[in-house]
């Protein structure tokens, strides 16, 4: 388990943006315009077989600033034969909840209808994507950094050093101070995260790839870190060190609760909350490479602080009665998460 587990909001949220119900919350906000005219580019050159009609449908859609019911009915209409069955269950849902996407994934079975949808529209609708083409003196540099951005482990020294000599001019200064720290951090990452200079580099030298490599831009955070208590709720003083959580007592009232936490250590640290399954054993939980299932873990709440700072609040606004974990993932000395340091605890909620 080496991440905090996925939210059901997050999922719900992906698999909508899949199905092309939410172009506007899921496209770029900064170039709203141009994002529609290429899918609607994308919709029509994928519309030449048989499933014209309800790949424009979709991409109709997406170019819509919203839906309404007479667009479900449509795709309703032209839905291909093998997925007609999940269409009609997926759209009858919206239409009866008027507006309310709260309401729709409040039914689980929306989102299994919704992972064949989303994978007959990548195979069908999706064929007039052009692929890629990156420039011949920046192919070395491109599959540098993808493989860096595949591989199971940190990148090595030699990996950044490498990245070092054969970068391009115009993302130099950026890789050579994000390679630099990392390699000054032998293993502690939690350091290199703590320099908000590396951090903005960081964040420039993912806009430059994507320019240059046709990468993906990292999704945003779902949340910014909350900096105000839930009104009404018990407030929580929990503090982090290098490395283990101090404040965290051992039973947690039911109901809303904000732990307001301080990292006074010397690294970066975040704590993330989650519900523990029944009879799940947050050692072994941990010891995993694969994610929990949703009946082991359940994310609850999380948030972050730099070293030496505090007013950072994990609001939770119905704890209800189970175990709960609570723990740091960050990478630190020697490329072992913070967890596997010390910096994780449970309490329970009566």
């Amino acid at each position: 388990m080496p991440t905090t587990t996925r939210s059901s909001r997050t999922r719900a949220l992906a698999a909508l943006c899949a199905f092309g119900l939410l172009a506007v919350a899921c496209g770029d906000d900064d170039d709203t315009d141009a994002a529609t005219d290429d899918t609607v580019a994308e919709g029509e050159a994928a519309s030449g077989g048989a499933y014209d009609d309800y790949c424009t449908a979709i991409a109709e859609m997406e170019e819509a600033d919203g839906f309404d019911a007479a667009q479900f009915e449509r795709i309703k209409e032209t839905a291909p034969d093998e997925i007609s069955e999940e269409i009609d269950y997926v759209a009858d849902a919206f239409i009866e909840a008027e507006g309310d996407v709260g309401a729709v994934f409040a039914d689980p079975e929306v989102e299994v209808k919704l992972e064949p949808i989303e994978a007959f529209e990548e195979e069908h609708c999706d064929e007039g994507e052009e692929e890629f083409a990156v420039a011949p003196e920046n192919e070395e540099y491109c599959a540098a950094i993808e493989e860096l951005d595949t591989q199971d482990g940190p990148p090595t020294n030699e990996q950044l050093e490498r990245i070092k000599e054969i970068r391009p001019d115009s993302v130099g200064e950026d890789t050579d101070m994000v390679a630099d720290a990392f390699i000054a951090a032998e293993g502690d990452f939690g350091k290199v995260f703590s320099d908000p200079e590396v951090e903005a580099a960081l964040g420039r030298m993912e806009e430059h790839d994507a320019e240059v490599c046709g990468f993906e831009e990292g999704e945003e955070e779902d949340e910014e870190v909350a900096t105000e208590p839930l009104e009404g709720a018990q407030v929580i003083p929990v503090t982090g060190v290098d490395y283990g959580f101090e404040g965290i007592p051992a039973e947690v009232p039911a109901g809303a609760v904000s732990f307001e936490f301080t990292n006074e250590g010397e690294a970066a640290h975040e704590m993330a909350v989650f519900k523990l399954g029944e009879g799940v054993d947050l050692d072994e939980l941990l010891s995993r490479d694969e994610e929990p299932s949703d009946e082991e873990a359940q994310d609850v709440t999380g948030t972050f602080a730099p070293p030496g700072q505090g007013g950072a609040f994990a609001n939770a606004e119905d704890l209800t009665p189970g175990t709960y974990a609570v723990v740091c993932f960050i990478p630190g000395p020697e490329g072992k998460a913070h967890y596997e340091l010390g910096m994780k605890t449970t309490f329970t909620v009566a």
